[in-house]
């Protein structure tokens, strides 16, 4: 411990920075990725790691707007232009990924629903099962649009994105749910 600083005092201080940040619809803007269940997730993830309840306003409405956002196949979809627009995308990643969906950006928003512990199994349920229908034979997920972004307008692609975020769902959320995702 550092002389003169007070832990507890430091983590509340980034929690409530973290909530100034949410925006009205419950979301937050990620500015190193695309962008708003990158933002999410990480939101949820400072709030919940920082001892914010899980039944807290902030954490629930964060999973209100990514769950309002799952699209018909059960993903969740964002292109580059939620981050100039800063705005979230109508139409998803149509033009890059699967009906509007990808895999990157699924992975992002069941990270955030698994980390608060979201009662609506349903939603992650159709999150992971279009995760699981989304594999190539290879064990690999596809690579789709941009994923990445520098300084809200330059898009980066990081190609193991595509592996390890959905990997890394699909387990959350068997730890978080365990048999209530059996049937999948």
């Amino acid at each position: 411990m550092v002389p003169g600083m007070d832990r507890e005092h430091s983590i509340e201080k980034g929690r409530a920075f973290l909530k100034s940040l949410q925006r009205e619809d419950g979301s937050w803007y990620g500015s190193w990725a695309c962008c708003f269940c990158y933002g999410a997730w990480f939101g949820v993830e400072g709030l919940v790691t920082s001892g914010e309840p899980t039944s807290s306003a902030a954490i629930q409405k964060a999973c209100e707007f990514l769950v309002k956002h799952q699209r018909d196949n059960g993903g969740w979809g964002e292109d580059f232009t939620a981050c100039f627009d800063k705005d979230y995308p109508a139409n998803g990643m149509d033009a890059y990924g699967d009906e509007g969906s990808g895999v990157v950006n699924t992975a992002w928003a069941l990270l955030a629903l698994a980390a608060a512990k979201y009662d609506n199994v349903e939603a992650v349920k159709r999150g992971v099962q279009y995760l699981l229908k989304r594999q190539l034979p290879c064990g690999d997920w596809p690579q789709e649009g941009i994923a990445g972004v520098f300084n809200r307008a330059c898009g980066i692609t990081y190609t193991a994105y595509r592996n390890v975020f959905p990997i890394w769902a699909i387990g959350r959320c068997r730890e978080a749910y365990g048999d209530k995702l059996e049937d999948l």
